[in-house]
């Protein structure tokens, strides 16, 4: 499903893995073959990309706007959203330490259910409105995060309108053991443990993550526990791995302010018992094998997420257990052909299968012994896709792609069904070594989600029989300059929706909203040194529906960094975020006036004393900001909820790796 096996190219920076799952003289041949037919001009610099078309290809020679952030970003980032945060046009939202959001294409509420988010190829988005649960996601095995830009539908399907962040782990390669903890002065704590051996035809990989988050902004703790275990088998023609994951998570629910309490007392709390504790469960097994020329893989993956809510207010309490169950399984296949010296074709392929169920049961007290109700939602989707991509000589690229999908959800009785059909087309222009041009056009579209369709926490449960899917047109475009050290890029996009979802507070249900416009640019300067290093991003969003600004989207982003090496084994850094105002969510007609904009500034410094060892100190929001990246108003009851940020927080760690 997300992943094609480049037959020996190990000049690019391929795993040797990569290589097994052929004989050594035919890849060695097919490789001499790719090389003289494309003119391809390889290097150990090439980066390898899997996102754009779900198959490994060279950067350069993808027709899609692609960001890498390497593994350097992760060896000083706090979490992935910490790793995130250095692309300004990926927006993040949080309204508790275990409810943090990030979407990008300037979409505000929900927005995380546009853009697609992966962990290998394999799609983590919840079918319900629940984000990703962005804590149990462990940093130390992470090799690079692949951010696209652009319209995905045909490739991935239902969430990826604005585009996928692609998160791909390491392959296993010798032994390797390492251990991560840090501090901060709220107490604050992660630690961190894992070991990987790596063999010839077998490999195991285990890890042990905890993190405990303590803000200070009371009743905001945040607890996770997680452990993963990889099995790998790799023989002459077939590879298979056996993943397994197990997190358990608690977190407080704090509730949110009017805008006078969060004047007054940013960290204090209006919920004095809501909470919510979690369980996922997750397995995976793939299988990789190639007949002839052609390449299959057959990826299957569950997952199943159980948990417990409790709210209780001054007029209703609510004691909800809920579970979330997953299957997703395809089969691809690719090849290659060569129909003369000059051209090299890709065509790719397959089937995707996914089906969901949520279930909720609700109880009249905490101990849970008199159940009110049990409701569940389901949904199934089976799609065709195809894709084609063209090497053209050494300049240009080019692809296309479709997809044709039924989908049914069923709840309370009813059921609804959609047969949506996408394309997308696009293509890469490169002058020169250093320069690459690229333009990408699709059609795109979301499923609503179980919970955005389907009641079934109402009384009695109902499903939205008029709720249509979102559909739509993206266009991104980009221009990238690279020499040496330095590296500039400019991009541009625009989305047009309809039906867009929505919550309509006034009548209590998810409406289409009508037709939105997306349109915004990045812009971002790179210069890596081994003494100084910068960077600086900026990006543009605006959305609209009827002449008013959509909710939740601040229109400008800055992000930069500089960091110092004054001598090898210290270095300094400083980096800073600006968001601009925002509407406030549910906000529509922009009469509620604008949440100001907001600035985090952090610095670092990292120390490796000898090999294998990193030290750290740190210091998070250097200005106190606490204005809230979400601010919502109830048009129903006329009233705000304002959700403040963590305040300044120093914090220090390390970590020891064995290699």
């Amino acid at each position: 499903m997300f992943r094609f096996l480049i037959p020996n190219i190990l000049s690019a920076g391929v795993p040797t893995r990569l290589a097994r799952i052929l004989p050594k003289r035919r890849a060695l041949n097919l490789a001499i073959l790719f090389l003289s037919a494309a003119k391809v001009a390889l290097s150990e610099d090439m980066e390898i990309v899997v996102s754009a078309s779900r198959i490994e290809e060279d950067v350069r020679s993808s027709s899609s706007y692609v960001r890498v952030i390497p593994p350097e970003v992760m060896a000083r980032a706090d979490d992935v959203l910490d790793a995130l945060k250095i692309l300004p046009d990926i927006a993040m939202k949080s309204n508790a330490p275990g409810k943090s959001f990030i979407s990008l294409g300037g979409f505000g509420e929900n927005g995380f259910a546009r853009t697609l988010v992966l962990i290998d190829g394999r799609p983590i988005n919840r079918a319900d409105m629940a984000s990703v649960d962005w804590q149990s996601i462990p940093l130390d095995r992470i090799l690079r995060i692949e951010v696209v830009k652009g319209p995905l539908s045909s490739q991935y399907g239902d969430q990826a309108v604005a585009g996928a962040i692609n998160i791909i782990t390491r392959e296993p390669e010798g032994f390797e053991a390492w251990i991560r903890a840090n501090l901060s002065t709220s107490l604050t704590n992660r630690e961190a443990l894992g070991i990987v051996w790596g063999g010839d035809v077998f490999s195991v990989e285990g890890d042990f993550y905890h993190v405990d988050l303590n803000p200070t902004r009371e009743r905001s703790d945040m607890n996770t526990t997680s452990a993963n275990l990889k099995l790998g088998a790799h023989f002459q023609r077939l590879d298979l791995g056996l993943k397994g994951f197990f997190s358990k998570s608690f977190y407080q629910l704090p509730g949110g302010l009017s805008e006078s309490e969060y004047r007054t007392n940013p960290d204090r709390a209006n919920k004095e018992e809501d909470q919510v504790s979690q369980i996922i469960w997750m397995s995976g097994f793939d299988l990789k094998t190639n007949i002839g020329p052609l390449m299959l893989a057959f990826p299957v993956s569950w997952r199943h997420l159980s948990a417990k809510t409790n709210v209780i207010s001054d007029t209703w309490n609510s004691f909800t257990d809920s579970a979330l169950d997953d299957v997703r399984g395809s089969i691809q296949g690719s090849i290659e052909i060569y129909p003369n010296g000059r051209v090299t074709l890709i065509p790719i392929g397959g089937i995707d299968v996914n089906w969901s169920e949520s279930t909720a049961r609700v109880y009249k007290e905490e101990k849970r012994r008199n159940r009110i109700s049990k409701e569940s939602a389901r949904r199934f989707d089976f799609a065709l896709w195809l894709r084609l991509k063209a090497m053209l000589g050494e300049r240009w690229v080019a692809d296309t792609g479709m997809r044709l999908a039924a989908y049914k959800i069923s709840g309370a009785g009813k059921e609804v069904r959609y047969l949506p059909f996408v394309y997308d087309f696009g293509g890469a222009w490169m002058p020169t070594e250093n320069w690459a041009a690229r333009l990408r056009y699709g059609r795109i579209f979301r499923y609503p989600m179980l919970d955005e369709q389907v009641a079934y926490y109402s009384n009695p449960p109902s499903i939205i029989t008029d709720l249509k899917p979102e559909f739509g047109h993206h266009i991104t475009g980009s221009l990238e300059y690279a020499r040496g050290m330095y590296r500039a890029d400019m991009a541009v996009y625009f989305i047009a929706m309809s039906d867009e979802i929505a919550f309509n507070s006034a009548y209590g249900r998810n409406a289409n909203i009508g037709e939105t416009r997306h349109m915004g640019a990045v812009l971002s300067f790179l210069r890596t040194g081994s003494v100084l290093g910068l960077s600086v991003s900026y990006a543009l969003d605006f959305a609209g529906n009827s002449g008013k600004r959509v909710p939740l989207v601040p229109l400008h982003s800055i992000y930069g960094r500089v960091s110092l090496v004054p001598i090898k084994s210290l270095e300094l850094s400083t980096d800073a975020r600006f968001t601009s105002k925002y509407y406030k969510g549910g906000d529509f007609d922009n009469k509620r006036g604008a949440v100001r904009g907001r600035l985090s500034w952090d610095a670092r410094i990292g120390w490796r004393p000898i090999d294998g060892l990193s030290i750290y100190a740190k210091v998070a929001n250097l200005l106190d900001d606490r204005m809230p990246t979400e601010v919502y108003w109830n048009s129903y009851s006329n009233s705000e909820s304002w959700y403040p940020v963590e305040g300044r927080e120093f914090s220090f760690g390390a970590l020891w790796r064995y290699r």
